[in-house]
């Protein structure tokens, strides 16, 4: 067994298949594992609720104060963990075969008539929210750099290599000028009152081709099989997580 990837068994249509994941990583305190139980499972859903519902009103509350939906069925969620055993992150992967978001939720960011390919190397990054630190309790690592990573161990173990997502303009800027190769589907769009997001698609195959002849300090930890050390990712920006602490994925919200 990989030391960076772990399998499973699940129930399909065509019967049971073999499904990889990746096996929990720490990294400068916090540890990223994948939410298995369903203790586990509800921490995470508390949390998107309080950012998604009750944070950014995006979803409408629930009495039991659990955010869930239609996509979690063969869906992989991440979290991150601090030392003190707190759930500060999460993000759900759906896996190819399944149901998209950008299929339905957000179909109006695609453009008019465009036919959303899908196939064994599809997949869709959806709900990234994590919390802000405390204050006075800063986190060395970003919460967010850390799901980075586990999207993408998560992308090589189940053979990805194309990702959908939904960000707000600006993040996506952000995201290509960090090296990151993702294609836009559709014009910006905004929901509501919210900020203008537009759906994009992020290759791995060109990203890996791209890093492998022009390396960065970026790419290398990302590709990195043991943990590192260090006290900032080479993706945080100086003080602070890069990402939007409320959700980097699916409408990023800076607070």
């Amino acid at each position: 067994m990989s030391p960076i990837f772990r399998y499973s068994l699940a129930v399909m249509p065509q019967g049971i298949v073999i499904m990889a994941d990746i096996a929990p990583f720490t990294e400068a305190g916090l540890t990223v594992r994948v939410l298995e139980t369903r203790e586990d499972r509800d921490r995470g859903f508390r949390l998107r609720h309080a950012i998604y519902c009750q944070k950014l009103g995006w979803v409408a509350p629930r009495p039991d104060g659990l955010e869930c939906d239609g996509y979690e069925d063969g869906s992989t969620t991440v979290g991150v963990f601090a030392g003190d055993g707190a759930l500060v992150g999460v993000v759900r992967l759906i896996p190819p075969g399944r149901p998209f978001m950008l299929d339905h939720d957000f179909r109006p960011l695609l453009r008019p008539g465009y036919r959303l390919p899908k196939g064994p190397d599809y997949a869709e990054i959806t709900r990234l929210a994590t919390l802000p630190a405390a204050a006075g309790a800063a986190r060395p690592l970003g919460v967010s750099s850390l799901l980075y990573k586990a999207i993408y161990r998560w992308a090589c173990a189940r053979d990805v290599r194309f990702l959908y997502l939904v960000v707000e303009t600006r993040y996506l800027r952000h995201l290509r000028r960090r090296g990151l190769p993702c294609v836009p589907l559709g014009p910006p769009r905004r929901f509501g009152t919210g900020p203008l997001c537009i759906a994009a698609r992020f290759d791995r195959q060109v990203f890996e081709c791209h890093t492998d002849r022009r390396p960065t300090r970026f790419h290398h930890w990302l590709k990195a099989d043991a943990p590192v050390s260090r006290e900032a990712s080479p993706w945080q920006w100086p003080g602070r997580d890069s990402a939007p602490p409320a959700c980097a994925w699916h409408f990023p919200h800076e607070t």
